[in-house]
């Protein structure tokens, strides 16, 4: 490369370098923002469509009715206000000045296409199927009636599959689907990279920055030397040891941001039967340990599923604490003994050999080897397994696995415990059934008290976590690395709002 650059250099004509020359006045003028991550882009933009909606909602694209604060509550976005007439029936009225990117303008039946389509087309959106959509004559409101009380219906249109576009506009929403948003996707390649460009038709106001481009980077070592260098702007997730390379950089603000997104812990219960060995294993691990120290402090250790200083963050839960001697007292008295004395356990002449599987995402990776020695110190002999994406839940081919999940991505808890828990839930891998925990999450579902929605949230996550069926090893922290040139880019604990209107590069 060195020989190659010296030659260019030597034998390079004056308008060879006149060209780059305007090619770097050219992109310094459009001030296009780079953001790097290993998971940056997907392979598509409809928000309808499995989880793509969050990067339709981070690029800038496309917005939905309400947005979450700080506090993760819903506060209007693309709507006005909303009022609740009686438990199946919401009243919402949306800003009247809000236009799509293309210029068309956004009515009440608009939102409502929008709105039905991913009712259709995502198992998560069950809250918006089969309820009956009114769009008032003044074009500006809209009644939704659920066909059963659903106390969460504003959390969920806080969700980005309910980002608002218009489906009038064409058929290619995979690449180029049109929303409010300050940009406009320009260049989209799947897995790769996308390209958006300003919006000057956003109904907000002015976008400051001409364009931003989304990148995915092979892995942290190159996402950290990447941001040192100055080819990117932003370099979003870096893991805790790449972050740390980037602590003396001057040029760059590093932040870290408690993420509502935990490591589950998935039993699966079809084979792995014996409750004495899933408690085993929960005893066995050092979520302390792990978190603080092998991990330098990059997760913060759980208590159920949801952070604590959140609306359901269960501190009167009471959970299962490491606790190793406990652990070889559970298998010992459950019939594993090690007989040959080479450190696992055995059981009627059969080691304890269990099938760990994780995929490539964040800290899961080095979390795994710390989780993995810990359980062979209680005798259990856990097979690692590496997956590239989560896919792998869907064909139960695992005993235990580590799942990465935001557990409050529109404020409440019902949509996380629902997917995961309910006995046809979306997320239910490990294929948990208690019929006390089903009763429950009916009721949640209902339940418009706020104390009593957190008195059933306890009581669900109190009795899955009795049934050694799921366990929390922490929340993520995000390590994100800023160049001082720019300003206005979000981090926030539910990982989708990115971009605005106000983030600029100087």
């Amino acid at each position: 490369m060195a020989a190659v650059l010296l030659l260019s250099s030597c034998t390079g004509s004056s308008s060879q370098n006149a060209a780059s020359q305007t090619k770097n006045n050219a992109e310094d003028k459009t001030k296009t923002i780079k953001v790097g991550s290993t998971s940056a882009v997907v392979s598509g933009l409809d928000p309808a469509v499995d989880w793509n909606g969050w990067y339709t909602v981070r690029y800038g694209i496309a917005e939905t009715l309400f947005r979450l604060d700080d506090s993760l509550n819903p506060v209007p976005w693309l709507a006005s206000s909303y009022k609740n007439i009686d438990e199946n029936t919401w009243e919402i009225k949306i800003k009247d000045n809000v236009v799509f990117s293309n210029g068309e303008k956004m009515t009440a039946q608009k939102v409502i296409d929008s709105l039905k389509r991913a009712g259709d087309m995502n198992s998560r959106a069950a809250s918006l199927k089969d309820c009956e959509y009114t769009a008032g004559s003044d074009g500006k409101t809209i009644t939704i009636k659920t066909k059963e009380p659903y106390v969460a219906l504003i959390n969920d249109l806080c969700d980005p599959y309910s980002a608002v576009i218009d489906t009038a506009a064409g058929k290619d929403f995979e690449k180029s689907p049109i929303g409010t948003g300050p940009f406009v996707i320009s260049e989209f390649n799947e897995n790769t990279k996308a390209v958006m460009k300003k919006n000057d038709k956003y109904w907000d106001g002015e976008v400051k920055a001409d364009s931003i481009e989304y990148i995915n980077v092979a892995d942290f070592d190159t996402l950290a030397l990447s941001i040192n260098s100055g080819e990117l702007d932003v370099a979003q997730d870096l893991s805790p040891e790449s972050a740390q390379t980037l602590k003396n950089n001057t040029d760059i603000n590093l932040n870290m941001t408690t993420q509502s997104r935990t490591y589950q812990l998935y039993f699966n219960l079809e084979t792995m039967k014996d409750k004495a060995v899933r408690e085993a294993v929960m005893y066995a691990l050092d979520k302390e340990t792990i978190d603080n120290v092998q991990l330098n402090g990059c997760v913060l250790p759980a208590n159920g599923a949801f952070l604590e200083n959140s609306s359901y963050g269960g501190k009167n839960l009471k959970l299962r604490k490491y606790d190793l001697s406990k652990a070889k007292e559970l298998l010992k008295d459950a019939g594993y003994t090690d007989t040959d004395n080479d450190g696992i356990v055995e059981k009627d002449g059969k080691p304890l050999k269990i099938k760990f599987c994780i995929y490539k995402r964040l800290a899961m990776e080095n979390m795994a080897v710390e989780m993995q020695s810990d359980l062979k110190k209680a005798g259990i002999d856990a097979d690692v397994t590496v997956y590239e994406k989560s896919t792998f839940y869907k064909s139960g081919d695992f005993d235990i696995g580590l799942y990465s999940i935001v557990t409050m991505p529109t404020g409440d808890a019902y949509p996380f415990l629902r997917d995961c828990m309910q006995t046809d839930g979306v997320a239910n891998f490990g294929k948990y059934y208690n019929k006390e925990v089903q009763e429950d999450l009916e009721k949640l579902s209902k339940e418009f008290n706020k104390e009593e929605r957190s008195a059933i949230v306890d009581r669900i996550q109190q009795a899955a976590s009795d049934d050694a069926a799921f366990d929390y090893m922490g929340f993520n922290k995000m390590y994100t690395a800023v160049s001082k040139d720019v300003e206005g880019y979000l981090t926030t604990s539910n990982d989708y709002y990115q971009v605005t209107k106000d983030t600029y590069k100087k």
